[in-house]
């Protein structure tokens, strides 16, 4: 795992964790405002940095790492912590922790469902497919192109690079995080999900409504992570609780 910050030390805290065969690029659109006002960190998770060799073992081993970085550096209070997809399940881990404070958390697109055994292993397969197509002709375009445009050409890059182990691990940690019966804020505490209408991730909408004492932001026509690619500032502004 390797971090990257932004912006200064002394500005509060936000901690960045992005989605599966990203890195922490994806955030680039809203990392060039957020960093006048924050000092960010961006993790680039296990098996996710090109030209190096990392295994993504599970949630609980990413969360522990970056939270150990974090308290290292001396780091024990985040103002806003933000994961989409996966990276929201690591993100809810880590606040799950309770090892730093957390403000203001928000859970992007984030898988919070349990499939079968078979159907696990099933995503894994077509996982495993996209990542040796990759691979092996980079240049020809597949899934990912159709899916993330602006960042398919990198996700070739690292979902290519990954071995068949990693991908396993990451089709298990995306479907068999099952959020708590109960989620205790504190006071001055917020937590928000967001989902759009167009991502298979909204399936997971029944689900989290049912936190009374969470924000819950649905966007309309809008697919998997695609609020934070078209509209960075405005994404900003929700970071900043101006919803």
């Amino acid at each position: 795992m390797k971090f990257k910050t932004l912006g200064k030390p002394e500005k509060p805290v936000a901690v960045l964790i992005h989605a599966m065969f990203f890195s922490e690029k994806m955030f680039d659109s809203i990392c060039q405002t957020l960093q006048y006002s924050h000092y960010i960190v961006l993790p680039t998770l296990d098996a996710h940095t090109l030209n190096e060799n990392s295994t993504f073992l599970s949630v609980q081993d990413e969360a522990k790492k970056i939270a150990d970085y974090l308290l290292k550096n001396d780091i024990q209070h985040i103002d806003i912590l933000l994961g989409t997809s996966l990276g929201g399940i690591i993100a809810f881990e880590l606040f799950n922790l309770q090892k730093i404070s957390v403000s203001h958390i928000f859970l992007d697109g984030t898988p919070f469902i349990r499939f079968s055994d078979f159907r696990i292993k099933l995503m894994a397969t077509g996982f495993k497919w996209i990542a040796h197509k990759s691979a092996k002709s980079p240049s020809r375009k597949n899934l990912l192109d159709k899916l993330y445009p602006t960042h398919a050409a990198e996700m070739k890059k690292i979902c290519g690079g990954m071995s068949d182990e990693s991908i396993n691990n990451l089709a298990f940690a995306c479907y068999t995080y099952e959020l708590p019966e109960k989620i205790d804020l504190k006071e001055q505490q917020d937590l928000t999900f967001l989902y759009g209408t167009k991502e298979r991730a909204r399936i997971c909408i029944s689900t989290v409504e049912k936190y009374a004492n969470c924000n819950l932001i649905i966007k309309d026509g809008y697919n998997h992570c695609e609020f934070l690619a078209k509209e960075p500032q405005a994404y900003v502004r929700m970071l900043l609780n101006d919803f």
